[in-house]
């Protein structure tokens, strides 16, 4: 009779660590996440003051535990150009930022540095956005605030301030790690 008392609890002991232990890692056989790593060029067309065209290099990270609940992040890099008819002279800038989204149907929140430059003079500033992205297709709207600023220092050259932009990504990499 103590031996089956002592098998029940030996058995009853396994099972209920076993099953804490499984269903507490998130990273355990039951509830593996599916990380994707996923790169590749972008275009993109801006819309502000002017119109700017836009190309560069992105690197999206997107965790997914089910089909509702996923993480994506990503980081980019990019050039554009426009061109201030008003003034006649081209404006050409570069953007690093990065932009997240916590669900499949959420916005996407981020913030990215720009530099500007007519040739003769360079701007500096950050860029808060906020966006959808739909498969490959994000589209994001924000404000760029560069110093000096045009509206006190009309001898600087004019630039996108309020923005809307979509960009298309070209997916060359993609890793899948975890469950299938």
């Amino acid at each position: 009779m103590k031996k089956n008392n002592i098998k029940i609890v030996v058995v009853g002991f396994l099972c209920v660590f076993l099953s804490s232990t499984l269903f507490a890692n998130p990273d355990s056989l039951i509830y593996q996440k599916k990380r994707t790593l996923k790169s590749g060029p972008y275009f993109g067309l801006q819309s502000g003051r002017f119109y700017a065209l836009e190309y560069g290099w992105e690197l999206q990270r997107k965790t997914r535990e089910d089909l509702v609940h996923s993480n994506t992040t990503a980081v980019h890099h990019g050039f554009n150009a426009s061109y201030d008819f008003s003034r006649l002279n081209p404006i050409l800038g570069y953007d690093i930022g990065f932009w997240s989204r916590t669900g499949n149907f959420d916005l996407t929140y981020g913030l990215s540095a720009a530099v500007r430059t007519d040739l003769k003079q360079l701007r500096f500033g950050l860029c808060p956005s906020v966006g959808i992205k739909v498969w490959q297709l994000h589209v994001q709207t924000g404000m760029y605030v560069l110093a000096p600023f045009y509206a006190l220092d009309n001898t600087s050259f004019n630039s996108n301030t309020f923005f809307i932009s979509a960009r298309f990504l070209l997916v060359r990499n993609k890793k899948t790690k975890g469950a299938n």
